[in-house]
């Protein structure tokens, strides 16, 4: 059987970053009645994102919203929905959209920033973000970009990730303090596992780095998952077994409520 491509790293961030007023906007204007393609024509003709220009308006939402928000399925945006009235889980949830769709997004916090964080460093700046792509370059994981695009890149990262919880500051950023909340947690949680994550490789999951959380947090967010009725967690030694109560992601976000 062929394995699925890891989707390319690119330096789409510096366009996008974090939008997370566009996405609260396209949220709050999305009919359920309507198709895709209907309401994103009405908020691109309304201009609803409230954007200089059509143009611009467009390049969003086709570009960025789209795949973020919209190809994923039609369950994400109702269940997005119910996340309005917790700014944090919302965020949460549209970090991992955002980190799915961009995997520089992804890797930078997995890998570096992870890593960073595990040995104590305090702040990350412009200047560590551009020694990795050169690493990555190196590696052959990405092209070997101008100094602009590699500045440019570095810091749409960076905002992004202020922007999301995960760094703090201005210029020079620091690691925030790591947490998800419990409705965050159980949003991100069904997204993994309907794209087939066994209950092991959902508990071990890199994708609890994007939030710096080590794994004995994690653990304790299954637990508390379990307590909202969302799921059934047990674990004992390398055997984790994940056991879902709810029937749908807009289920699991409402439980863990």
């Amino acid at each position: 059987m062929m394995l699925p491509l890891t989707p390319p790293l690119t330096s789409n961030i510096q366009k996008g970053g974090a939008l997370l007023d566009d996405c609260r906007r396209i949220v709050e204007a999305w009919d359920r009645d309507g198709t895709p393609e209907e309401n994103i024509a009405r908020i691109s003709d309304e201009n609803l994102l409230a954007k200089a220009s059509r143009t611009r308006s467009d390049d969003v939402l086709h570009r960025i919203l789209e795949p973020r928000l919209v190809a994923p399925g039609p369950h994400v945006i109702p269940a997005l929905k119910g996340l309005l009235a917790e700014p944090r889980a919302f965020i949460e949830a549209c970090y991992y959209e955002a980190t799915r769709d961009d995997t520089l997004l992804a890797a930078f916090a997995e890998e570096p920033l992870w890593s960073w964080w595990k040995e104590g460093r305090v702040g990350v700046g412009v200047d560590d973000v551009v020694g990795w792509f050169a690493t990555l370059a190196k590696d052959g994981r990405i092209p070997t970009w101008s100094d602009s695009v590699r500045t440019k890149t570095a810091r749409g990262l960076l905002a992004a990730l202020r922007d999301f919880g995960v760094l703090r500051g201005a210029a020079r950023k620091e690691i925030a303090p790591p947490a998800m909340s419990p409705r965050g947690f159980a949003y991100v949680a069904w997204r993994e596992h309907e794209q087939g994550a066994s209950s092991r490789a959902l508990a071990a999951s890199n994708v609890w780095r994007r939030w710096l959380l080590e794994p004995d947090r994690v653990l304790d967010l299954f637990g508390q998952a379990s307590r909202n009725g969302v799921l059934r967690f047990s674990s004992a030694g390398s055997v984790v077994r994940v056991d879902w109560l709810a029937r749908s992601l807009a289920e699991v976000t409402g439980a863990a409520a």
